[in-house]
């Protein structure tokens, strides 16, 4: 990692709130691990009861302290355990992530882990009242859908096998909600259909005693967790967790965007188009400018995917504005299918994210755009880019493909900032049956009026053909005005 400081995420809320949900979400968009914060979760027995997540939820992520112990142990050792967890983490070049709501396990946790330097930034996930109840028998009805009675019953049985006392529900896996509710249900002397009165009544306490605890939790977090978390001066957002419908707008894009906004102002991590978190790359990198319309002409979109291909074989990166749609959805997921995900880094900011998804009623897929960073505004997209190319390998530089204002207002202020001497790295436009042709004539007329000098009407190449592309950006022979020998610091 690219700090002389260590940095983590923790994601706090109580039961059935959505952390290991957001968690992930997180980890897809920085080079992270999660780490189990529950004081169940951890134990090898009772997946459903427990509600660890699924192979499905984890979605390759790695997730660390989940399935360590044995159905009658205790997670005594689990602060050295996670503490040391973070290091390893953080000496990978990963970002750990905290992901929990055991109040017996995480102040102590964050106590051990201020002590070995690490600042903390936090979200904490506040369930509406109105419908959490909802999402409690929601997630009730899944876990009997995923076979929680059969577990019940081999939970029941393991304790019998392990423990004098069969009924102890205040040891082990056995104090996880719902064991002690559906007891009297698993040990009713009749077939399962015939104890139906007795499941319900199972299933009414499980559902309103896992509420219960869930308003504990919430009340801890109020009087405990969130003071000692401005004692310790850590960053604090609280989400509000309504539906599944707003998820992505009042959860998700706001964590990510927040998060990367104060992970970068911590000078921590630093966004790049290889999926890691160093400041430096060995990869040649482009930026790309170009419309999220596909324009009225095919040939757009086909030269969108042959620069693809061109970029593929000659080993580039590619940073560009995250949409899925267009110009740049075209060039994203050709580069993904032939490089796969960790060649694109796509950047959008909150608003476009926001609208995209109410656009084409889905969310970006990582496995099918590559990587993608929710920001603010549109200037910290700029920056961000800006950083990716000019942190390249020699050879990384900008291309514009067929676009509306957006594309050219980016264009001409990248092309500014060169003559400006602010960047050095080469920018070309893919000029698609004379798409650019105007713009160049611009240019000509304005340096034979003397608005632009000579040398600069040459900063932008031009090039009709992927492998032009290529061409321009490796080329060394760049001119500039004496304009470009100013001291920027």
């Amino acid at each position: 990692m690219q700090s002389n400081q260590k940095l983590c995420i923790a994601i706090f809320g109580p039961t059935a709130s959505g952390k290991t949900k957001l968690g992930v979400a997180i980890a897809k968009t920085f080079p992270s691990e999660v780490i189990s914060v529950d004081s169940l979760q951890c134990y090898k027995a009772g997946s459903i009861i427990t509600a660890k997540p699924t192979a499905q939820e984890i979605a390759d992520v790695p997730h660390h302290l989940i399935d360590y112990l044995e159905a009658d142990e205790e997670p005594d050792d689990f602060v050295a355990l996670a503490a040391d967890k973070m290091d390893e983490i953080t000496n990978r070049g990963n970002l750990p992530i905290l992901v929990g709501g055991s109040t017996s396990l995480a102040i102590p946790l964050l106590h051990e882990a201020l002590k070995r330097q690490y600042r903390f930034v936090s979200a904490t996930l506040i369930p509406r009242q109105s419908t959490y109840w909802k999402f409690i028998q929601v997630r009730a009805s899944e876990m009997l859908e995923r076979g929680l009675l059969d577990e019940l019953e081999t939970l029941r049985d393991l304790q019998q096998s392990l423990m004098d006392d069969s009924a102890c529900f205040h040891k082990g896996v056995w104090k996880a909600i719902g064991y002690q509710e559906f007891y009297p249900y698993l040990e009713a002397d009749s077939p399962r259909n015939a104890r139906q009165s007795s499941f319900q009544r199972g299933l009414a306490l499980m559902n309103a005693n896992t509420l219960q605890y869930g308003f504990h939790q919430l009340e801890w977090i109020r009087s405990v967790l969130n003071p000692f978390l401005h004692q310790a001066g850590v960053v604090c957002m609280s989400l509000p967790v309504t539906n599944k419908t707003s998820w992505m707008s009042d959860v998700e894009i706001p964590a990510i965007s927040m998060l990367n906004e104060l992970c970068y102002s911590l000078r921590a991590i630093k966004v790049s188009t290889n999926g890691t978190l160093n400041s430096n790359s060995n990869s040649r990198v482009v930026g790309l400018f170009g419309g999220s319309s596909p324009g009225n002409d095919p040939g757009h979109i086909d030269a969108a995917k042959k620069l693809a291909f061109a970029l593929h074989q000659n080993n580039y990166k590619l940073v560009y504005g995250g949409g899925t749609t267009g110009i740049m959805g075209a060039i994203a997921s050709t580069l993904v299918q032939l490089s796969g995900p960790s060649a694109v880094q796509g950047i959008i900011p909150v608003a476009l994210a926001k609208y995209e998804e109410r656009l084409t009623k889905k969310r970006a897929d990582a496995s099918k755009f590559g990587s993608r960073t929710v920001v603010k505004d549109m200037h910290t997209r700029k920056r961000l880019m800006i950083e990716a190319v000019v942190g390249g390998a020699p050879g990384s530089g900008f291309v514009a493909l067929s676009g509306g204002y957006g594309t050219l207002e980016e264009l001409l202020e990248t092309t500014t900032w060169y003559q400006l001497g602010i960047h050095r790295c080469g920018i070309c436009v893919f000029d698609v049956c004379g798409f650019y042709k105007g713009l160049m004539d611009w240019i000509r007329q304005a340096a034979q009026a003397g608005f632009v000098g000579n040398e600069d009407a040459t900063i932008l190449r031009v090039a009709t053909t992927a492998e032009d592309v290529i061409d321009c950006l490796g080329s060394n022979d760049h001119r500039y005005s004496r304009m470009g020998e100013l001291e920027w610091g």
